[in-house]
């Protein structure tokens, strides 16, 4: 009974510290805010280029040849490659930041 009490107390303690320990890891963090113009600017680049992305999706289902089709389907994906690289980039960028 002695042994069941001081495992079940070695676990609570166990549990208690690694709560404590995400606790203040969370709490350490710097917060990481954009500036005013900053947002700003970013939120004109990602309207540009879901406008880019909605008027190739309106050309694509307009255009009855394949081969164009197949052409402006190419060209979007590459602009969707593009944006999608651009996050992962901002994603492993505050990563890092977030890390130090």
């Amino acid at each position: 009974m002695k042994i069941l009490s001081k495992l079940i107390t070695l676990i609570v303690l166990v549990f208690v510290s690694q709560v404590s320990s995400a606790v203040e890891q969370t709490q350490s963090r710097p917060e990481m805010k954009m500036d005013e113009s900053k947002m700003m600017s970013h939120l004109k680049m990602r309207q540009e280029q879901m406008l880019k992305m909605h008027d190739l999706s309106n050309k694509i289902l307009a255009e009855t040849d394949p081969k164009k089709k197949q052409a402006l389907k190419d060209e979007q994906l590459g602009l969707m490659k593009i944006e999608h690289m651009q996050m992962m980039s901002m994603h492993h960028s505050k990563m890092i930041d977030m890390s130090q």
